[in-house]
């Protein structure tokens, strides 16, 4: 069986990655550099969102963006040093750019993702897999792209990145992945953006950096972030603005999308009713992986993500013609990690019509 998963996993083509590395300000001013048309994207598709939320200008953002600085400074210093060297290789105003990912709109909210967690119990050949699919606006197909990272002093990681910039999964060289789903928590406050800790626990050397890093005590609100050990330790951190829950991969494999599944976080569920699709990609997941436990392989992980069960609303995500524009979501890209070897798989666009291309993270 080995052999020929080994031989499956050669067909693959390489991954073409962005690599960055030296100081945080070094870092962030060769991804503003690479990926500044990625940049100027992003923040006209926040101006559009912004039309989408009453009363939501450009200038409340600012504003909000004023406020919740001090608390990064305060928990994630180099991360701001890294988006000030970000603003000015891009030529993005780092105001424009903060007030884009300070928490303030809430587009991110019920946008969708699947993923899916096995050690290396549940697997064909040991290895520890962690698999994320992205959905999101249809207007970031190819404003989420690959890096590898190494700033100076801390662990590389691979990442796919929002403009390069703002990881949505990736995993590092010292074993710790870190992928995970939009919630829609009901008490989000002013404090720590979602999109920082994904970032800070890219860093982690340990699980228990990892875990902490997911959750700082001063977040405005959160994702359902699901943090992994090389060592097959899973957990899905379900995180709301006020507190969270951990849940652990007791059976060696984990699910989870968009909904709160910890009855302690049930009351900070927003609204229940909007969250069928997640429901049901959760639950078809859930029956295709668990069919397959004891001989999980990536190829497994890459058949779910294919599924099309409840299209356009499925696991393989596309944009449903009936859906108002502010609520059209698709899968951006597919992913596998395979946290033993250090490769991962990315499809380039929906999983079901493009193919996967894998890349290692020490190569």
């Amino acid at each position: 069986m080995t052999l020929t998963l080994e031989k499956a996993r050669a067909g693959y083509r390489r991954l073409d990655v962005f690599r960055a590395k030296g100081s945080p300000r070094d870092v962030g001013e060769q991804l503003g550099g690479r990926f500044a048309d990625e940049a100027r994207r992003g923040l006209e598709i926040f101006r559009k969102e912004l039309t989408w939320e009453k009363g939501a200008t450009m200038d409340g953002a600012r504003r909000y963006a004023r406020k919740v600085l001090p608390r990064i400074e305060a928990w994630f210093p180099d991360f701001l040093e890294e988006m000030r060297g970000y603003a000015s290789g891009s030529g993005i105003r780092f105001d424009l750019l903060a007030a884009q990912w300070s928490g303030y709109s809430s587009a991110l909210a019920g946008k969708g993702c699947t993923d899916v967690a096995v050690t290396g119990e549940q697997t064909a050949d040991g290895s520890v897999l962690v698999a994320h699919s992205e959905d999101y606006t249809p207007d970031y197909e190819g404003v989420v792209v690959p890096v590898h990272v190494s700033v100076d002093g801390k662990p590389g990681f691979f990442a796919m990145s929002y403009q390069g910039l703002f990881p949505t999964m990736g995993f590092n060289d010292a074993g710790i992945s870190l992928t995970g789903n939009a919630v829609s928590p009901n008490d989000a406050r002013v404090g720590i953006p979602k999109m920082i800790p994904p970032r800070r626990v890219l860093e982690a050397r340990t699980l228990m950096e990892g875990l902490e890093w997911s959750m700082p005590e001063a977040r405005g609100s959160s994702f359902n972030n699901i943090v992994c050990s090389r060592d097959g330790e899973l957990y899905s951190m379900e995180g709301s603005g006020t507190t969270f829950d951990a849940l652990y991969g007791e059976d060696g494999w984990l699910v989870h999308t968009n909904h709160y599944l910890s009855p302690k976080m049930w009351r900070f569920e927003a609204n229940l009713h909007a969250k069928f699709c997640s429901i049901l990609r959760y639950n078809r997941a859930r029956r295709l992986l668990r069919a397959a436990l004891g001989r999980v392989t990536p190829e497994t992980i890459m058949g779910i993500q294919r599924d099309h069960l409840g299209r356009p609303d499925s696991i393989c995500r596309h944009v449903n013609p009936a859906a108002p524009s502010e609520d059209e979501s698709k899968t951006l890209f597919g992913s596998i990690v395979n946290l033993t070897s250090g490769e991962v798989y990315i499809s380039g666009s929906t999983p079901c019509d493009t193919e996967y291309r894998a890349y290692r993270l020490g190569s």
